[in-house]
């Protein structure tokens, strides 16, 4: 027998002789060696006679059910594409079209055939005997008929002539294959000729030669975006599922066959980025480069197989129910991981519909229930969806500029591909996770009429001077913002800039978990923390449980400013002394107490008495001391000193542990309160710890949070031990009125939620090192850039005079101008002006690093 031979040859395969017990395993080994048949040096692909046993015979066919079960779970995408390429190449695979480049034989590349009506009649009548009325169908790389006859209906397909024997054997045999694993899916079957063929070829008006055959007519209609409800959704994940699964055990040597549409191959579509559009050219590139970066090296070792790669609306019908009543169109048949196919499917499915993404865990939950997807799988949808639309977007692109003309799916695209960089594929990731794992698909909002007109520009400035008075505007062109989604903000005229500048919503805008809370508080219950209610406490002990052992206090208010009022006030009274400490340009708020704390609001106005500043790190560790003994001397004594642990608006300078450990030890020596201020620094911005004072191991005795807590909603809060915020609440009758709402501590609880499921902080540290990295690489030779630093997502970079090496405010300004007219909000900080400022959303992720340091480049090229 050849298994004998075979296994004479290569005794190192996992498999037994015939009669013995085939473990899942060997099964495995027999499909990767029917896929190689050839090379083995077997002849068992040509000759299927030849002896072999049953099971190797199905493997090498790719057409048996009954070994097909067995299997643990199809073979690494590295183990066979590989193993069915070379195949390919050795002439028995499929179009001859090489990696993925477009060539004279590849679909893309050639029209659709042009039958003779006349000629398909006469082959219909000759070889299937079958004659009836031909109805053109939509087709885009072949030519579709409705075939209506007298016993029935039929479907004619006319095939591109890139596609040769091999390729409709390949999809004739999944048929086959699905029908015999699947009986109730819903696939065509291939009508044979009279004379037992599958195909035949016929010649085109234009001389071109094609293969044609007839496949059964499947009853439906294809759905629209409508007709998929969530239900609808989840039998699209389970019916995705199926197929995949009735696929699994197929092999095929023209399965190896390299498309465009294989996603897995997308960095092999790069050449094609000069075609793209200029505007929409940044978005592609960078999907393009995280793919390398985060897609390429892990989608080796997920399972692969044979799939359909193309389960869109176009290629599904349903009937009145919307229940799936067929399944058409393998022409994107390929081999390539599992998940891609999910992603297509996932991506296609819900394409054309503004609340895709917050559906797409209903067709996961779908998938997930017939074939549960692994953790490497899950942690790739979204990357992969966003794949799919990078492709069409180069593929349509490339096709308009070589060829005249392609279907114009590149707008739709290019908008899902906006929506899912707005909240960010990590985001993404993470709420794909949390959901399947819950089983709750996550909120659906929609808003209804705002309370307030749109106004032109011009009429608005107006506007704004008579009523809000000089109140300052960023930019000297100031940006009219109408919509916010993830990190990107969007101006009147659809205009869209990328946030790196905005701290405060640190989920990114209008974040669907924070809306549905509030706007689910605000329907049920919203009012003050007197009365007995879960949020405060729910909130204040989730809280708790973030930090360290010895605060078991928490005291809610409406912004930071109040927060660092009210520590303020809890430190004058714990210690009876009056002095303060801040580093020389902090800020810390906009009470008359946090004024005092904040230099960098002063101007002209003197120093108030009862302060004393030091040079924040890397100024002397002695500076600390030095001013605890000044206020002594004055008679204030220390009450307090308030840190911003990134020193964000000193210039960005943390992480400096060893700097705010001896300043808080210099504090409590003096009698005073270190007071952590985490409005900027905290909710995971330093990508080392929640609290960025926390990370340093710092014993400070009060924690102030702001409206980051809230991801904007206005609730802040103070947290303490109990022997300073008992006697303090005991001797003021302290109480805030809508400190601790209700809506706002549900907003506050959403976030902590959020940050936690979606694993965000791990995130920040990830991407805050790649963008330092990325800073640095782009200012390499430019001398006005220099000391490039960052802790998580608080990154500085200071600007200054080549000539001098001083600050330059002027150059800085104009950096962060140039910025934002290329689409990226930045901002500057520090005592000179001097120091780009730039503090994202915290969903920030690898891709719109990428966006960033382009604009960065391009700015910095057009100062010279």
């Amino acid at each position: 027998m050849a298994l004998t031979r075979l296994l004479a040859d290569r005794p190192d395969l996992p498999v037994v002789a015939a009669g013995g017990v085939m473990d899942g395993h060997g099964v495995r080994a027999m499909i990767e060696l029917g896929a190689v048949a050839a090379r083995l040096g077997t002849a068992f692909a040509a000759c299927p006679e030849s002896g072999a046993d049953d099971a190797f015979r199905a493997a090498l066919a790719g057409s048996s059910a009954e070994h097909a079960a067995p299997l643990h779970r199809p073979l690494p995408a590295a183990t066979v594409i590989d193993l069915l390429e070379q195949e390919r190449a050795s002439g028995r695979g499929g179009r001859d079209n090489g990696p993925v480049t477009a060539t004279t034989n590849d679909p893309l590349c050639l029209p659709a055939p042009d039958p003779d009506l006349d000629v398909l009649h006469a082959c219909l009548g000759s070889s299937w005997g079958l004659a009836g009325e031909l109805t053109p169908l939509h087709g885009e790389r072949d030519r579709n008929f409705r075939l209506d006859t007298v016993a029935g209906r039929y479907l004619l397909k006319v095939y591109n002539p890139a596609d040769g024997e091999a390729v409709l054997d390949l999809q004739r045999s999944a048929l086959r294959h699905i029908r015999a694993v699947d009986p109730d899916l819903p696939v065509p079957d291939v009508v044979p000729t009279q004379d037992g063929r599958g195909w035949l070829e016929v010649t085109g008006r234009d001389g071109r030669r094609s293969l044609a055959w007839v496949m059964t007519w499947l009853e439906g209609r294809h759905p629209t975006p409508a007709d998929l409800a969530p239900a609808q959704l989840r039998d699209w994940g389970r019916t995705a599922a199926r197929l995949g699964r009735a696929l699994r055990g197929f092999v095929h040597p023209a399965a190896a066959y390299p498309i465009a549409w294989d996603i897995r191959r997308l960095p092999q579509l790069r050449p094609w980025l000069s075609a793209v559009d200029a505007g929409r050219r940044p978005t592609v590139e960078a999907v393009l480069d995280r793919f390398e970066r985060r897609v390429v090296p892990d989608l080796a070792a997920l399972r692969a197989q044979v799939v359909h790669n193309d389960l869109a609306p176009g290629n599904v019908l349903v009937d009145d129910s919307s229940t799936i009543t067929g399944i058409t169109d393998f022409g994107d048949m390929t081999h390539t991981a599992l998940v891609c196919d999910v992603a297509v499917a996932a991506s296609d499915g819900l394409s054309g519909r503004e609340d895709g993404l917050q559906l797409v865990p209903e067709f996961l939950a779908g998938y997930h229930s017939v074939t549960p997807l692994e953790p490497g799988e899950l942690a790739l949808v979204a990357d992969l969806m966003a794949a799919r639309n990078a492709a069409a977007i180069l593929i349509t692109a490339w096709r308009t500029r070589e060829q005249g003309w392609a279907p114009q799916i590149d707008d739709e695209a290019y908008h899902q591909l906006g929506l899912m960089l707005d909240v960010g594929l990590d985001a993404l990731t993470g709420r794909f996770t949390t959901a399947l794992r819950t089983g709750t698909p996550g909120p659906s909002y929609g808003g209804g009429g705002l309370p307030y007109p749109r106004r032109a520009t011009e009429e608005l400035l107006d506007a704004r001077a008579r009523s809000l008075g000089g109140l300052e505007l960023s930019y000297a062109r100031p940006v009219h913002l109408v919509g916010g989604r993830g990190v990107f903000l969007e101006a009147v005229g659809g205009r869209r800039y990328l946030d790196a500048y905005n701290n405060v919503p640190v989920l990114g805008h209008s974040h669907p978990a924070v809306v549905d809370a509030v706007c689910s508080q605000l329907a049920t219950l919203n009012t003050n923390s007197r009365y007995l209610q879960e949020a405060p406490v729910e909130l204040a002990e989730r809280l708790l449980a973030t930090l360290p052992d010895r605060f078991d206090r928490v005291l809610l208010v409406n912004s930071g400013s109040e927060a660092n009022d009210l520590a303020w006030r809890i430190a004058r009274h714990a210690t009876g002394a009056a002095g303060g400490i801040a580093t020389s340009w902090a800020y810390h708020g906009v009470t008359e107490a946090t004024y005092a704390f904040s230099p960098e609001s002063w101007g002209t106005a003197d120093r108030p008495a009862h302060m004393r500043l030091v040079e924040p790190p890397p100024g002397p560790l002695s500076a600390v001391p030095e001013a605890a003994e000044d206020l002594h001397a004055a008679g204030l004594g220390v009450a307090a000193m308030l840190v911003d642990g990134v020193f964000t608006s000193d210039g960005i300078h943390g992480p400096a542990h060893d700097w705010t450990s001896a300043a808080a030890a210099a504090v409590h020596d003096a009698g005073g309160l270190y007071v952590a201020d985490e409005v900027q620094a905290g909710h995971g911005r330093t990508g080392d710890s929640l609290w960025s004072f926390v990370a340093g191991d710092v014993p400070a005795d009060l924690v102030t949070l702001g409206k980051p807590m809230g991801n904007g909603y206005p609730v802040a809060a103070v947290a303490g031990p109990a022997d300073l915020v008992d006697p303090f609440l005991e001797g003021t009758d302290y109480f805030s009125t809508f400190g601790g709402g209700t809506a706002a501590c549900a907003a506050a609880l959403a976030v902590l939620r959020t940050l936690a499921e979606d694993r965000v902080v791990d995130r920040v540290a990830a991407v805050g090192a790649h963008l330092v990295e990325a800073l640095r690489e782009v200012t390499a030779d430019r001398a006005e850039v220099a000391g490039v630093r960052g802790w998580g997502l608080a990154v500085g970079a200071d600007v200054v005079d080549p000539a001098t090496g001083r600050p330059d405010p002027q150059r800085t300004g104009r950096i962060v101008d140039g910025m934002r007219e290329r689409g990226v909000l930045i901002g500057r900080t520090g005592p000179g002006r001097n120091t780009l400022k730039i503090r994202p959303p915290l969903v920030f992720g690898d891709e719109h690093v990428d966006l960033l340091t382009d604009a960065l480049t391009a700015t910095l090229a057009a100062l010279r």
